[in-house]
């Protein structure tokens, strides 16, 4: 039996729904961006704009890449960029990658000191 077959189209909790995966994709981003954040306060740096100016320019980077994506239809989960995003990789400390979120964060941090 399929244990999709009872689901509704607008079930909150079907992994299918293309709105629940752009609400997860945006979750993932902004847990991300937290994250990250996070991280370069604990290193000494101080943000220099509100959190959520960070988090509407990553994501507005996403909102971009998926319209460049030329897929129909331009769909979060189809931005190029969230490999970079959510790949997992170690932040600040591997400068030999494009780093999103980091370089967004630092534009907008500076060392407490």
């Amino acid at each position: 039996m399929d244990p999709h077959a009872h689901r509704s189209p607008d079930d909150p909790d079907d992994p299918d729904d293309p709105e629940q995966i752009e609400l997860q994709v945006i979750q993932d981003v902004l847990d991300m961006v937290e994250s990250r954040i996070r991280e370069l306060e604990r290193r000494g740096w101080r943000l220099t704009v509100p959190r959520s100016r960070i988090y509407a320019t990553v994501l507005l980077a996403v909102v971009v890449s998926a319209r460049q994506s030329h897929r129909v239809p331009a769909t979060l989960d189809r931005a190029a960029i969230l490999d970079e995003i959510l790949d997992g990789a170690d932040p600040f400390d591997n400068r030999g990658r494009q780093q999103a979120i980091e370089d967004t964060i630092r534009s907008y941090a500076s060392p407490a000191n």
